[in-house]
């Protein structure tokens, strides 16, 4: 893969998107936001600041008020492990999703092609998630 085979994503794009995660969010009265590792983690700290509720760190410490993001839903197998080992009542939301996998609650954007996200380098993008 190289740079032009990617989408470059933003860090302008990313305030969009978290503006509109948080719109979708507000209304259901999640008291805390939980960022999929590595990836899910810088929405989660922006979440959490618009949102105005806790970041939790340790998926032990999450409970069913917990709103669950990562950056993309690809393979939707992160998802589904995380998922498994929680139970049932969970929500997630994320940036991106490839329609053809699992689906999160909600998502801002549709995954068309691979995506390099601004907090990544083009070496770690192409390794994220294999790891």
């Amino acid at each position: 893969m190289t740079e032009k085979d990617a989408e470059i994503y933003t860090w302008a794009q990313f305030d969009e998107d978290a503006e509109k995660i948080a719109q979708w969010a507000k209304d259901k009265n999640f008291k805390s936001i939980y960022g999929i590792p590595k990836g899910g983690l810088p929405l989660a700290v922006k979440l959490a600041h618009l949102l105005d509720v806790s970041l939790i760190l340790n998926k032990d410490d999450m409970t069913r008020d917990t709103l669950i993001v990562d950056d993309i839903v690809d393979t939707g197998g992160t998802v589904e492990r995380l998922l498994s080992s929680l139970g049932h009542g969970f929500r997630v939301a994320s940036i991106f999703c490839n329609e053809e996998s699992v689906k999160p609650d909600f998502y801002a954007r549709k995954k068309t092609k691979w995506v390099r996200f601004p907090w990544e380098t083009e070496k770690t993008s192409r390794y994220d998630g294999t790891v």
